[in-house]
C-alpha cells in the first residue's frame, strides 16, 4: 500500500515537473507573432491577407503619330499543289520504292501493281485482232474476185442486150419501109390495070370498027394482061412485107426482154456487190475494233506502273506493298512544296483594301524569324457560315522550312495610314466586347519600357522584337533604333487605373485608340495587366520574353504609402485594411500601429 502510493506520488511529481518546464519554455522561447497550437487551430484563416507591396508590370508611353492600317490572322501553310496518285485498274502493289520525305521527278516510277493479269488480257486481245485481221482480208478478196467480177459480167450483158434491141429495131423500122414500098407498087399495078382496061374497051371499039388494025388490039390486050398480073405480084410483096415487119417487131420484143432480163441481173449483181461491201466494211471494222482493244490492253498494261505526275515530295504512303488496291485507291500522296500558299481566313469586315500586292508579314511558330510576302490572290466569295474569305499569298519555301499543315501568324498590311493616339497593342484588353488599357500614374517618369522605331517607315517594336529580328524592320528592312526617352529605370510604385478605349486599327505593334483621359506621354500597362484592379499599385520593371527580369524592391514598392505594423507579430498592413479590422491584428489581436513604407 504504501508502495502503490509512493508510486503515484512521484508521477505526480513527475507531472507537475513536465508542465512547469514546459510553460517556462513556452515563455522564455515563444517569438512574437508565432501561434501556438491551440491558437493556430482556433485562428481565422479567412481573415489573412498577402502582405502590402506592388505589381510588377512594363509601361511604355503613349504616343501620337501614323499608323499603317493592318490586319492579323492566324494563317495556315498549304502546298502549292498536292496530289494523290492511284492506280487505274485494279491489282496487288509489288513495289512501292517511296516513303514520305522523298524527292520524285514528274514521270518517275513510283509503284508497280502486278500485270500478270493483265497481261494475259493483251495477249488474248492481240490474237483475237489477227484472227478479225484475216477474216476482213478474205471478205476483201470475195468481194473483188467474185461478186465484182459478176457485177461487170451483168453490166456487159444489159450492154449487149440494148445493143440487140437498137438492131431489131432497126430491122422493124426498115421492114415496116419494105410494107409502104410493097403498098405502093400494088397501088401503082392496079392503076395501070385499071387504064388498060378502059384502053382495051376503046381500042377493041375501034377495032371492031375498023379504026385500028388488030395487031394493035392484040398488042395492048396483052399489056393490059399483064397489068392485071401484076396486081396479084403487088399484093404478094405487101403481104411479104407485113410478114417481116411482124416479124421485126417480135424481134424487137425478144431484145427487150432480153435488155430486162439483163437489167435484172445487174440489179442483183449490184445487190451482192453491196452486201459484199458491206461485210467486207463489217469485217474491217471488226478488225479495226479488235487493233483497238490490243491499244486499249496495252494501255491499260501500262496502268500497272504509277508515274509521278509532278516535281514534288512524297508526303503519304498509306498501304504497303503486298496489298490489293482497287482503281482509285490512293497509294502514295505528292506535294510541290518548293512554293508553298498561305492562307488566312479573313473576316468579310476587314477585307477593305486589301488587294493583291498588298504587304504581309508571316511569322511561322516556334520562334522562326519572320518573313515578308505579297498578297497574290484575295478569294472573290466570303463563305456563308463563317462570313470569312481567303487571303493568299505564295511564297517560296527553300530548304522546306515550312511544313503543309503548320499555322503561321499572318500580319497583313491595308491600304492607307492612320493618324491618330498609339498605344502598344500589348496594353489593349479586351473583355465581353469592351477594350481598355491600363495607365500607371505617379513617381515621375520611372517605368517607361524601352521602345525602337524604324528609321524607314517609323513604326514601333518592342525592346524584344526589336532583338529577336536583329534591330531590323521585319516589313521593309529598316535599321531600328531606340527612342529618347523609353529606357526602363527605377522602379518606383504607381498607381493603375482602368481606361475604357475605343480600339482601331492595329499593326501588331501599336494600336490606334480613342479615350478622353489619354494623352500623347501618358504611361501605359504593356505586360502584367492580369489581376490588376483600379487603384493597384503598381512598380516598372524590365520585361523580357518569360516575363519580369526583375522585381521591384520593397523599398521601391512601398515608397510614399503610409503602412501599419502589428506590435506582436511585425506584419505590415495598409492604411485601408488597417482601418477595416480596426487597427487590430486579425491574427493575434495586437495593435496595429503607423509607419511609414520605406
Amino acid at each position: 500500500m504504501n508502495n502503490a502510493f509512493a508510486k503515484n506520488g512521484l508521477g505526480l511529481a513527475a507531472m507537475v515537473s513536465v508542465a512547469l518546464g514546459t510553460g517556462w519554455a513556452v515563455r522564455h522561447f515563444h517569438r512574437p507573432g508565432q501561434l501556438d497550437v491551440l491558437s493556430a487551430q482556433a485562428m481565422d484563416m479567412s481573415a489573412m491577407r498577402p502582405p502590402t507591396g506592388a505589381a510588377p508590370v512594363s509601361l511604355a508611353p503613349v504616343r501620337l503619330g501614323s499608323l499603317q492600317d493592318t490586319v492579323t490572322y492566324t494563317g495556315t501553310i498549304i502546298a502549292f499543289n498536292e496530289q494523290d496518285i492511284s492506280p487505274r485498274i485494279t491489282g496487288t502493289l509489288l513495289a512501292l520504292p517511296v516513303y514520305p520525305g522523298d524527292s520524285v521527278r514528274a514521270g518517275q516510277v513510283v509503284a508497280r501493281l502486278d500485270t500478270a493479269e493483265v497481261g494475259a488480257k493483251t495477249d488474248q486481245a492481240i490474237e483475237q485482232a489477227r484472227v478479225a485481221q484475216a477474216g476482213a482480208d478474205v471478205a476483201g478478196l470475195t468481194h473483188r474476185l467474185h461478186h465484182q467480177a459478176a457485177l461487170d459480167q451483168a453490166s456487159a450483158q444489159v450492154g449487149a442486150a440494148v445493143q440487140g434491141v437498137a438492131d431489131a429495131r432497126a430491122e422493124a423500122q426498115a421492114a415496116a419501109g419494105g410494107v409502104a414500098d410493097a403498098r405502093a407498087a400494088a397501088q401503082a399495078a392496079q392503076a395501070g390495070a385499071d387504064y388498060w382496061k378502059t384502053e382495051i374497051a376503046r381500042e377493041k371499039q375501034l377495032a371492031d370498027a375498023g379504026a385500028a388494025s388488030r395487031q394493035e388490039y392484040q398488042s395492048e390486050l396483052s399489056q393490059a394482061q399483064a397489068a392485071s398480073a401484076s396486081i396479084a405480084a403487088g399484093r404478094a410483096k405487101v403481104q411479104q412485107a407485113q410478114a417481116m415487119a411482124r416479124a421485126g417487131d417480135a424481134k424487137v420484143q425478144g431484145a427487150r426482154r432480153q435488155a430486162d432480163a439483163a437489167r435484172a441481173g445487174l440489179r442483183l449483181a449490184q445487190a451482192d456487190v453491196a452486201i459484199s461491201a458491206g461485210q467486207t466494211a463489217q469485217a474491217q471494222a471488226g478488225a479495226a475494233a479488235a487493233r483497238a482493244a490490243v491499244r486499249e490492253a496495252s494501255v491499260v498494261q501500262g496502268y500497272a506502273r504509277l508515274v509521278a505526275p509532278q516535281d514534288g515530295v512524297v508526303t503519304a504512303r498509306p498501304v504497303a506493298p503486298g496489298t490489293l488496291v482497287q482503281a482509285g485507291t490512293p497509294v502514295l500522296r505528292v506535294a510541290e512544296i518548293d512554293r508553298v500558299r498561305v492562307q488566312a481566313h479573313v473576316a468579310a469586315a476587314d477585307l477593305a483594301g486589301i488587294h493583291a500586292g498588298s504587304p504581309v508579314q508571316v511569322t511561322p511558330q516556334g520562334g522562326a524569324k519572320p518573313f515578308a510576302a505579297r498578297v497574290t490572290s484575295v478569294f472573290p466569295a466570303a463563305d456563308s457560315q463563317t462570313r470569312t474569305a481567303v487571303v493568299e499569298a505564295v511564297v517560296p519555301n527553300p530548304g522546306h522550312r515550312l511544313l503543309p499543315g503548320a499555322s503561321v501568324t499572318v500580319r497583313i498590311a491595308r491600304s492607307g495610314a492612320i493618324q491618330g493616339l498609339l498605344v502598344p497593342a500589348s496594353s489593349v484588353v479586351s473583355q465581353g466586347g469592351a477594350s481598355y488599357v491600363w495607365t500607371a500614374a505617379g513617381g515621375g517618369a520611372a517605368g517607361a519600357a524601352q521602345v525602337y522605331e524604324c528609321r524607314t517607315c517609323h513604326m514601333h517594336y518592342s525592346a524584344g522584337q526589336a532583338k529577336k529580328n536583329g534591330y531590323r524592320d521585319p516589313m521593309d528592312g529598316g535599321r531600328l533604333v531606340p527612342v529618347p526617352g523609353s529606357a526602363p529605370s527605377g522602379g518606383a510604385a504607381l498607381t493603375a487605373r482602368e481606361v475604357a478605349v475605343s480600339a482601331g486599327a492595329s499593326d501588331g505593334v501599336w494600336t490606334e485608340v480613342k479615350a478622353d483621359s489619354l494623352g500623347a506621354g501618358t504611361r501605359v500597362v504593356t505586360h502584367g495587366q492580369a489581376g490588376l484592379t483600379d487603384g493597384a499599385r503598381v512598380a516598372a520593371v524590365a520585361w523580357g520574353t518569360d516575363g519580369p527580369t526583375a522585381l521591384p524592391t520593397a523599398t521601391a514598392a512601398n515608397q510614399g504609402m503610409k503602412l501599419y505594423k502589428c506590435e506582436k507579430c511585425g506584419m505590415t498592413y495598409s492604411e485601408a485594411d488597417a482601418r477595416r479590422d480596426h487597427f487590430i491584428d486579425p491574427m493575434d489581436g495586437g495593435r496595429l500601429l503607423p509607419t511609414e513604407g520605406r
